[in-house]
């Protein structure tokens, strides 16, 4: 019965057009990780929900969770999304133009370590890490200078539903460490979604007067 209801609410959420159901496919196709379907409606969600206007995306991917977010964001808003692999940044492209939505984003080719000093402090309204950046420590303290007082981050983890066994173990390196530094940090008020293999969100509070 859980799996079907798995089933029902990921189908009730989860709707992508045509592009995105293309974009996904070339994803597979080329062996390239993209965020399963519910993950990326709740991308859109929350980007709607924040009315977002300047989005960071760390891990571009084939650019399938780059359309989920662009979808939400207020139509004037750009993201920018950085990829660390040439052959991943052209799959993304060639996605961004297929949804018309290519002079909306800016795409940044290097190391996410490298690319993310260049970014602009406290100018984005919501910062999406990919599963792989989470395993990195300083992407957590990077997200947390490019949001506003008030912005969402969301990051993608591996593994967090796996089995009961597995949330138990979370003070083990990685994704639990990543996990627990988001959960002890009094500037980030976070909450950890079921959706995909985890779904982590946590809002960066304004300062107190």
């Amino acid at each position: 019965m859980d799996e079907l209801v798995e089933q029902y609410l990921r189908g009730y959420s989860a709707r992508e057009d045509e592009v995105r159901r293309a974009t996904r496919a070339r994803s597979e196709e080329a062996d390239v990780a993209a965020v399963p379907p519910d993950v990326g409606a709740a991308l859109e969600f929350f980007a709607r929900l924040t009315s977002a206007r300047h989005v960071a995306e760390v891990g571009t991917g084939g650019g399938y969770s780059g359309l989920w977010l662009l979808a939400g964001m207020d139509p004037r808003g750009s993201l920018t999304t950085i990829a660390a692999d040439r052959e991943h940044q052209a799959l993304a492209q060639r996605a961004f133009a297929d949804a018309r939505v290519a002079d909306r984003v800016r795409s940044m080719l290097g190391p996410a370590l490298s690319v993310l000093p260049r970014l602009a402090d406290a100018n984005y309204d919501l910062v999406y890490l990919d599963a792989a950046t989470t395993e990195d420590p300083d992407c957590l303290l990077h997200a947390k200078r490019l949001l506003r007082g008030g912005g969402l981050l969301l990051a993608a983890v591996h593994a967090v539903t796996d089995s009961i066994n597995s949330i138990t173990t979370m003070g083990d390196a990685g994704v639990g460490a990543f996990a627990e530094a988001v959960s002890e940090d009094p500037q980030l008020l976070p909450l950890l979604l079921p959706l995909g293999e985890g779904l982590l969100a946590a809002v960066r509070l304004r300062p107190s007067s």
